[in-house]
């Protein structure tokens, strides 16, 4: 009886620590950061208050202590208030640039780094999400080197795309599939393995194809970098930044 009773007793202090913890997921999803990362990624389950308070945002390093002047105090909210981007200060990013040549990057390589989320209600714990810090990043998108993993046609299988590298969490709405007639497929997308892998799952059964994986001119890495050039590089045109078109075909069904 005293057992069931603690057993019953560590289960209701299991579900007050999970009811407390922070609805929010927290990108880069991934173990490391190169240091001139330009921006994290908060996704909330539900909408959060706007304008949204960075004050609720701390960039800690190693040691606990917070990184002074790292982030910009305005956040960036999609439609919806669910998912709030926070630049880190571009002019500490970009090389050669005043605040750069002042302060340096507030992320080192070799470093250990953390960001802790105040959740918005005062009785939810924080969340912390930690990266190591790796060598900057500094070579534009190259989805040619992109490895699909192609469907069967007749079936609604995903759409497996091996991005080598991580992109930006917001753009996974930047990849497209688009049909033989060149109409957009309708789908579901979502992003794993550490925002490396784009995953795709048409509404409709697969048919013969071919098809094309469109990206969006737009579309960037974590530290800014684009098809059409790097973040420390300048546009040279707007002719030059294109997105990418890429051909699959869905595998016969077994």
């Amino acid at each position: 009886m005293k057992l069931a009773c603690r057993y019953v007793a560590l289960m209701v202090l299991a579900g007050m620590s999970l009811a407390r913890a922070a609805p929010v997921d927290i990108h880069p999803a991934g173990p490391a950061v190169p240091e001139n990362l330009l921006r994290f990624e908060l996704r909330f389950d539900r909408s959060q208050r706007l304008p949204f308070d960075v004050e609720r945002l701390k960039l800690l390093d190693g040691d606990g202590v917070e990184i002074q002047h790292a982030l910009l105090d305005v956040a960036l909210p999609d439609a919806d208030g669910r998912r709030i981007t926070v630049l880190l200060d571009p002019g500490r990013v970009k090389t050669g640039v005043g605040p750069n040549l002042d302060a340096g990057r507030a992320l080192k390589e070799g470093a250990t780094v953390s960001l802790r989320v105040l959740g918005g209600d005062v009785d939810v714990s924080p969340t912390v999400k930690t990266w190591r810090v790796t060598a900057a990043v500094s070579q534009p998108l190259q989805p040619e080197l992109w490895q699909f993993s192609s469907p069967r046609r007749g079936t609604r299988d995903a759409l497996s795309v091996d991005l080598r590298t991580p992109i930006s969490s917001t753009g996974e709405r930047l990849i497209a599939v688009q049909d033989e007639h060149g109409r957009r497929v309708d789908g579901t997308v979502t992003l794993g393995d550490g925002d490396t892998t784009w995953r795709f799952k048409p509404s409709r059964p697969w048919t013969t194809g071919p098809y094309r994986l469109m990206t969006h001119p737009g579309l960037e890495d974590p530290s800014g970098n684009r098809r059409c050039a790097a973040f420390e590089a300048p546009i040279r045109s707007a002719a030059t930044c294109e997105g990418a078109s890429l051909t699959f075909t869905p595998k016969g069904a077994s």
